[in-house]
């Protein structure tokens, strides 16, 4: 047996209080260890740092300890076969991916507080919560005989689960007779009948996607509000969201909400069940790399719009901008001829979570090309199968042919699809080798920088692109532009980037420099922008700015602007083919 004990006797001072009890010991030494990182959050955040106050007993009786290395305790057992650990996490960090606790609420992921034993994680393990009174307890664990008490097949499900604990408002609804909860924390512009009618159809939509049962007996939705903050993290049966408090209205705001909830969600066949070889069974200790995240996040980025249209959640119109608006994200970034999508994937650990002013330079997100590649994976499908076939039935191909559509125990029992070819050979499982066209289409677009044919893909589903500039500059002449991005930092205007092979980088400007003038004349961002619609490419323009406490001035050779607006239109000319088409992939009447 393995068994935790979390309690919260004082709220306020942030820290949750864990006894741990192992039986069955042999040997002269017990280990226990807490991981590095999450699943779902690929980045070492140490969470060792947090825990204090580590003691160890056999009974009454003291047992001695040293740490062997940064994430790990070693207890002398002094022969005996059970001994109990307690000790203490500091948590004070509201994030999905870490815990949080005071005099509200006490969120945690298991992974951040629940040592382990290594070399028995595949055993049963028992959690009892103790929470201050009049708190209630939330979480997607299966129940044990005593209050507030939950059991788990194995680590790996307790890590995948995190806990709710506090005064929240509980909402419920089924979905083909499998009961849901949503679990809101903090105050906020939501309207609960709302949340509860639009999260419900979310559900189904996925569900009909997958056409099956839905593959657990019951799912919990943990919602956090708090002021500015955003994010969420994926489970098996579960899923934690976080959000501006404000987010509700106006309806642009409130997409993000819909839009995150149907991410997270598709998550519990991508992801959770779906998945490369390298996610799961994982090593908590150190890196577990895959070039295959694309395919976890990317092809979920691209799902979760399209669930929100197919919902009739979301326009088609408004699909389709938003669609453009990744389009010209990615366009507008130097890193896609530098970074592949693959790389991407496996530098996640260094990169993704730690952007700084050169990202943009040097590295693309697997999120966002991702979900454009899986847009012109699907394109090229409907295709070549004149509509017979989609990227919808790789997905089910995976989850029933590949993970067996259906849970097994330990919590990764179930096949993954292989790092290297598994997605192709599902693809052309499904859709036929049609002469190399798919293994063409990934080695270029994920394997190289090659550029996105957007246009081909599109015309498959009668969709045009029409590029152009938010502002027009005087007739006759490109917009033109000084190759940096800027931004407001107390009142003054900064360098953020210095795009690569710009202007700005070319005449000698660094990012953090305070822009003061342009041509000899103050300037903030809007002004600028103004002054430049006055100028074109090739013109040479007189930049001051502070680089600390020193003025410099510059001579920069403005080159043309990319652009900055994108439109989808469906193409007034269709062909019936390509009308069809826009209405079977969008699920539109």
């Amino acid at each position: 047996m393995i068994h935790y004990t979390i309690s919260m006797p004082a709220p306020h001072t942030h820290r949750f209080h864990i006894r741990v009890e192992v039986d069955g010991i042999v040997g002269g030494t017990l280990d226990l260890a807490l991981p590095v990182w999450t699943p779902g959050s690929y980045l070492m955040r140490e969470f060792a740092r947090h825990v204090q106050a580590f003691q160890a007993n056999a009974g009454n009786q003291a047992l001695p300890w040293h740490k062997v290395d940064k994430t790990t305790w070693r207890v002398a057992t002094n022969d005996a076969t059970t001994i109990s650990a307690t000790y203490e996490v500091y948590a004070y960090d509201l994030t999905v991916r870490t815990s949080h606790l005071d005099d509200t609420h006490g969120y945690f992921n298991p992974a951040t507080i629940c040592l382990f034993v290594p070399d028995r994680g595949t055993e049963t393990h028992h959690v009892q919560i103790d929470p201050p009174s009049g708190w209630r307890v939330t979480t997607g664990l299966r129940p044990g005989t005593q209050p507030n008490s939950f059991v788990t097949y194995d680590y790996d499900e307790l890590v995948d689960s995190p806990f709710e604990c506090g005064i929240h408002q509980l909402l419920t609804f089924e979905v083909e007779g499998v009961p849901h909860e949503i679990a809101i924390w903090g105050h906020g512009n939501y309207e609960a009948a709302r949340i509860v009618t639009d999260t419900k159809r979310i559900v189904e939509v996925a569900r009909a996607l997958f056409d099956g049962p839905l593959p657990y007996e019951r799912y919990v939705f943990i919602v956090l509000l708090a002021d500015g903050l955003y994010g969420g993290l994926e489970h098996r049966n579960s899923v934690t969201n976080l959000l501006d408090r404000w987010t509700f209205r106006p309806e642009r705001s409130y997409e993000r909400f819909l839009k995150l909830t149907a991410h997270e969600y598709y998550h519990v066949w991508n992801v959770k069940r779906i998945r490369p070889a390298p996610l799961g069974p994982f090593d908590y200790r150190h890196e577990n790399y895959t070039r295959q995240l694309w395919v976890a996040e990317g092809i979920t980025s691209y799902y979760d719009n399209l669930i929100l249209v197919r919902a009739g959640l979301m326009s088609a119109e408004r699909y389709l901008e938003r669609l453009a608006d990744d389009i010209l994200n990615l366009e507008s970034q130097p890193g896609r001829t530098i970074q592949t999508l693959a790389a991407s994937s496996f530098d996640t650990w260094i990169k993704f979570y730690r952007p700084d002013e050169n990202t943009a330079n040097s590295s693309i997100s697997y999120y966002l090309k991702g979900s454009l590649v899986a847009l012109l994976l699907d394109m090229a499908i409907r295709a070549q199968t004149a509509g017979a076939r989609s990227l919808d039935d790789v997905m089910r191909y995976l989850f029933t042919q590949v993970y067996g559509g259906a849970d097994q125990q330990p919590f990764y029992a179930s096949a993954a699809f292989a790092e290297d070819g598994g997605l192709l050979a599902a693809v052309e499982a499904v859709a036929g080798e049609a002469g190399g066209l798919y293994r063409d289409l990934l080695l270029r677009y994920v394997e190289s920088t090659e550029a996105l044919a957007y246009s081909a893909g599109l015309a498959t589903v009668g969709v045009q692109m029409a590029w152009g500039y938010k502002a027009e500059p005087a007739a006759g002449t490109l917009p033109a532009t000084i190759g940096w991005r800027l931004k407001a930092e107390h009142g003054r205007t900064k360098v953020a980037v210095v795009l690569s092979a710009g202007p700005a980088e070319q005449a000698g400007i660094y990012a953090g420099d305070e822009l003061i003038a342009l041509n000899g004349f103050r300037v903030d961002e809007e002004k600028l922008r103004a002054r430049l619609l006055e100028q074109a490419p090739g013109d040479i323009v007189e930049v001051s700015l502070f680089r600390g406490e020193r003025l410099i001035q510059t001579r920069v050779i403005l080159a043309v602007a990319p652009y900055d607006t994108l439109r989808l239109i469906p193409d007034p000319e269709a062909n019936i083919p390509q009308q069809q088409a826009y209405r079977q992939w969008l699920r539109l009447p």
